[in-house]
């Protein structure tokens, strides 16, 4: 018996002793993470500084958990809680860097995201700073280091974000509706130029940007916001086009600013729908195209094709619910009957 007295003693002391050489360990740690893809560091800025997609990529995430996102939802100061966690943007560059610091079970990490884009892959790179739990501490005890306990996390949540984008992008539907009537409307506009790759990230900046304006001069939108193409340079790769908002009367702008009001004439336009990411635009063009050389349609010189935003990244941060319009207007108000040959008929 006292052998076995003396044996639960040793055991409880050595406990003790690893519970103190543990906790008085080391807590200070850095960790680096990266995730090489294909997207465009634009897209990936975009989807990680709305907190609205955070419980699709966040790597604690568990079915039972309900988020709640505080008035501040994008950008700096943006905020999500869940089950008495939290994530906090605390910085941001456009497109090129994020700060976001995460209270996550009582342990708190200070971490920055890099988007750094070349030759059209982009390296994530997240850096994260952090003070080792006592929990922690006893894992790493036992199984290594923070960049084999802590970093493989990290780490899955830029595997997720990267997954989560990339599919998002494949879902796409695209249907053509026919000649459609557009009334006629006031709207302010502001004049871009873009390369064709960054058309879609450019144009939701746009948009943003006048819908600010809007506010701010206490304007009253009327009708969802579209974009007239000017230009396309197909062997520059540049497009040039209007990013425009209606509203429901005339608006004067002060001379020398960068957005004017004009009026859209009413008119009749072939319309093929996007259900999707816009960077499938150039299929929804080349579908509207198609369609009005195959019904035998004349485009109008005198006008220029739109594009009209239903559902865009200004009310749904998913992209498979986005809803675009491209219409391309027509001398036409209806689609005219082609005869076919009764030798065509018979055979």
């Amino acid at each position: 018996m006292k052998i076995f007295k003396y044996i639960i003693i040793i055991l409880a002391l050595s406990l003790v002793f690893l519970s103190v050489y543990i906790a008085t360990g080391k807590s200070e740690y850095e960790l680096t993470v990266t995730e090489k893809t294909e997207l465009s560091n634009q897209r990936i800025y975009r989807y990680v500084n709305n907190l609205q997609n955070f419980d699709e990529w966040n790597p604690w995430y568990s079915n039972e958990e309900v988020f709640k996102l505080d008035s501040i939802s994008k950008g700096k100061n943006a905020k999500v809680q869940w089950n008495g966690n939290q994530a906090i943007i605390t910085s941001t560059a456009l497109n090129d860097s994020l700060a976001l610091t995460l209270d996550v079970s009582g342990n708190v990490y200070d971490t920055k995201m890099y988007f750094n884009e070349v030759a059209g892959k982009t390296t994530i790179t997240w850096k994260i700073n952090g003070n080792l739990s006592f929990s922690e501490k006893f894992q790493i005890f036992f199984k290594g280091t923070p960049d084999t306990v802590i970093a493989p996390i990290f780490k899955q949540g830029l595997q997720t974000i990267n997954n989560n984008i990339t599919e998002s992008l494949k879902n796409f539907t695209i249907k053509n509706e026919g000649i459609t009537l557009i009334q006629e409307t006031y709207y302010i506009k502001q004049i871009v130029e873009s390369n064709i790759e960054g058309l879609g990230d450019k144009i939701f900046q746009s948009m943003e940007h006048m819908n600010n304006f809007a506010k701010n001069f206490e304007l009253e939108p009327y009708g969802a916001p579209f974009t007239i193409f000017e230009n396309i340079n197909v062997l520059s790769g540049n497009v040039r086009y209007a990013v425009c908002l209606p509203i429901k009367n005339f608006f004067f702008t002060a001379e020398g600013s960068d957005i004017v009001c004009e009026k859209l004439p009413m008119f009749h336009g072939y319309k093929t729908v996007l259900t999707g990411d816009y960077i499938h635009s150039d299929k929804a063009w080349q579908e509207v195209k198609k369609e009005i050389t195959d019904k035998k349609l004349t485009q109008r010189a005198d006008l220029k094709p739109i594009s009209i935003y239903k559902v865009s990244n200004l009310t749904s941060q998913k992209t498979n619910e986005w809803v675009t319009e491209f219409i391309i207007p027509v001398n036409e108000t209806v689609i005219p009957v082609v005869d076919i040959p009764t030798d065509t008929i018979n055979n």
